[in-house]
């Protein structure tokens, strides 16, 4: 895999800048030359870049339209992009659906080899719904691969009979059942990519919150800097508060495999659209975070500094007016956290 394509990968997981050629999203080659990118103060800045990708400052919407005469089309997913406060897959797909023909909406999707790195994600969620189906025949489909085998293999007549009852049980057409499984295929795909995104960013955000327990702890910085004390304390119960929900939103889908005892095209639907209106709320979530920890890593640890540059004071200084203006915009969105609830009627 060349570094250009591993490059791509890893921009799947960096959810507060997106380049404005990625999908062919938009008909202005002007455009395309730019990317969006969520500033510290959480607000969008589109990044421009000349023809030799150098820099020329940041624009707002509005100077954007002006500038690059941009066509009615472009300038409305420009629009719905702006309003984002994460630019994950996911959350680009809830916004711009509606905006995008068919085929190129099918595009805007992961690569199969990520998709391929979250089947142990998804094998938790789906590990009921597959012992329903294959519940006669012993064994356990742990990924794509060992599916496929059984629906091929000596499992295939077991696997027809139980999916014709869940059919008729649920009177369901099969083949509808089956875009049923599809559909919640995909969702599960949703929630294991955040859930990876949150997980492999863990590590570095509980090394952030030590750094704020520091801050928080230390006594005479609290005593030079109004309301660091304050600040950092508010820091660390959103860094708490945000594990919580986060955990306890990806343990909920444990027990999807229980919406097959009564599943109903209306029970589907609305499914569905409960699960796909978390995605810009668990997006920002994890976006806010990964905004405010990159400036704070890109300030301190990313290079090589002084002793004086990594101080107590820069710390205090640079976490008062970089890291803290703006943060409790997270509250809006961790109050909007639903868990899963088998119980669609709520």
């Amino acid at each position: 895999m060349s570094d250009e394509q591993l490059h791509q990968i890893d921009a799947y997981y960096r959810f507060f800048e997106l380049s404005l050629d990625s999908w062919d999203l938009f008909e202005s080659i002007n455009l395309r030359k730019s990317k969006i990118v969520l500033a510290s103060d959480l607000n969008p800045v589109i990044d421009f870049f000349n023809a030799a990708e150098v820099g020329i400052g940041g624009r707002t919407a509005k100077q954007a339209a002006a500038e690059l005469n941009l066509p009615p089309t472009d300038e409305r997913k420009l629009g719905a992009l702006l309003r984002l406060r994460s630019y994950d897959v996911y959350t680009l797909r809830a916004a711009l659906g509606e905006m995008l023909p068919p085929e190129q909406f099918v595009k805007l999707a992961l690569p199969d080899e990520e998709k391929g790195k979250l089947e142990e994600y998804t094998r938790e969620y789906t590990r009921a719904l597959f012992k329903l189906i294959f519940e006669d025949t012993g064994a356990e489909a742990g990924d794509r691969d060992s599916m496929r085998q059984m629906l091929e293999g000596s499992a295939r007549e077991v696997v027809q009979r139980n999916v014709q009852g869940l059919a008729k049980k649920f009177n369901i057409k099969p083949d509808e059942l089956v875009n049923y499984i599809a559909g919640v295929g995909e969702m599960l795909l949703a929630i294991a990519f955040y859930r990876k995104c949150f997980d492999e960013n863990r590590a570095t955000m509980q090394s952030f919150l030590l750094d704020m327990k520091g801050l928080w702890e230390n006594n005479i910085m609290c005593m030079r800097h109004l309301n660091l004390r304050q600040n950092t304390h508010g820091m660390l119960n959103f860094g708490a508060r945000s594990i919580k929900a986060l955990d306890e939103y990806f343990k909920s889908f444990d027990s999807i495999g229980q919406i097959w005892i009564d599943i109903t095209p209306e029970r589907f639907k609305a499914l569905r659209e409960k699960i796909e209106r978390q995605y810009p709320t668990i997006g920002a979530i994890l976006c806010i975070w990964q905004v405010k920890i990159n400036a704070w890593n890109t300030r301190f640890y990313r290079r090589k500094r002084k002793p004086a540059d990594n101080s107590p004071e820069q710390f205090a200084v640079f976490f008062q007016e970089r890291i803290f203006p703006d943060f409790d915009k997270i509250g809006k969105y961790l109050d909007e956290v639903k868990n899963f609830d088998t119980n669609l009627t709520r």
